[in-house]
């Protein structure tokens, strides 16, 4: 059983990555390894208030050392050079943020520290290396690390929606449902928003300036989730949304479109070329006036991220027992 694993997250984040990166801390610990949280920047009390129930221990700075465990998300990888002897496992909780993250750190160099710090020595480009694992929590971030030369193999670890939504979660036909539709503000409110206007029998309420029980409480009444922005990875929301009760309807941007990572009926999965005004009008209609029958379509893929948390302990369980 290995001694020292140091899980890397930002600070002070409230976010569906950093949320990940904690539990699996959590279940590391609970499963007898030695795992603590090593945050990337110096800050007083780093830890955010949503994760201190998970009670990783941290530390703030981390001796390279062939001993170690390093476990780095993809929108950290210019990590994986500072610890050469290390074990690293990059854990890809998303797939755009490691391009993004990456040239937006190369942009903030200055001229002295690109002429001495060469590029390929603090940003990685999946060179060879056998420290270097890889964990993909969709299946679209595993068609992309396929077409990859890697010097080991690729395996599937996915985090789980927090207790939080599973404390007296009413029985699937007993939620007290409202005429409430949800969406997020900060994804796709400019093809939601007309919507809002054409449909104003509906309550409409953006899920932001929430305490997480205000949320939880929100998703129970509500019938319908709207999201029609992009899915970087398997968004946390949609899945909160599932487990409360709520039907939902989505686009095909990023990780939606594949059914491994969001295993509702395609008909409530739409392409940009369907999203006629008339359509979605008629498919936000329908959940709405036929609640039952439609959230019954999605039962299966909600029985799934029931047992998240389940499979991912079993799935930690095998891969750290591979050490």
């Amino acid at each position: 059983m290995a001694q020292n694993i140091y899980i890397v997250c930002p600070p002070k984040k409230a976010t569906g990555g950093p949320e990940a990166l904690h539990q699996l801390g959590y279940i590391l610990n609970s499963l007898g390894y030695n795992a603590k949280m090593l945050y990337s920047k110096h800050k007083k009390d780093p830890v955010h208030p949503f994760y201190k129930n998970y009670n990783v221990p941290y530390v703030m700075k981390v001796k390279d050392s062939a001993e170690n465990i390093m476990i780095i998300p993809e929108s950290m990888t210019n990590l994986i050079a500072k610890y050469p002897l290390a074990q690293k496992k990059v854990w890809w909780l998303s797939l755009d943020f490691y391009e993004v993250l990456m040239n937006s750190r190369e942009k903030k160099k200055n001229w002295i520290r690109k002429i001495f710090v060469p590029y390929k020595h603090t940003e990685y480009r999946f060179e060879p290396n056998k420290t270097v694992t890889h964990w993909y929590q969709s299946q679209r971030t595993k068609e992309f690390l396929l077409t990859k030369k890697l010097d080991n193999d690729i395996a599937y670890l996915c985090d789980y929606v927090t207790e939080l939504f599973f404390e007296n979660l009413p029985e699937e036909n007993s939620f007290p449902k409202e005429n409430i539709i949800t969406y997020n503000p900060k994804k796709g409110l400019d093809k939601i928003e007309k919507y809002m206007n054409l449909l104003p029998q509906y309550n409409w309420i953006p899920l932001s300036g929430m305490s997480r029980e205000e949320m939880r409480d929100t998703l129970r009444k509500t019938k319908l989730h709207l999201d029609f922005g992009y899915f970087p990875g398997r968004d946390k929301i949609p899945r909160e949304a599932l487990i409360s009760g709520v039907c939902l309807l989505t686009g095909r941007d990023g990780t939606s479109a594949f059914k491994e990572d969001l295993g509702i009926p395609e008909k409530y999965k739409l392409h940009a070329d369907e999203m006629q005004t008339e359509k979605v009008t008629e498919l936000i209609n329908h959940a709405m006036n036929n609640y039952e029958e439609v959230f019954e379509e999605l039962s299966s893929f909600r029985a799934f991220v029931m047992n998240e948390k389940s499979r991912m302990i079993e799935d930690v369980k095998n891969l750290f027992n591979k050490n």
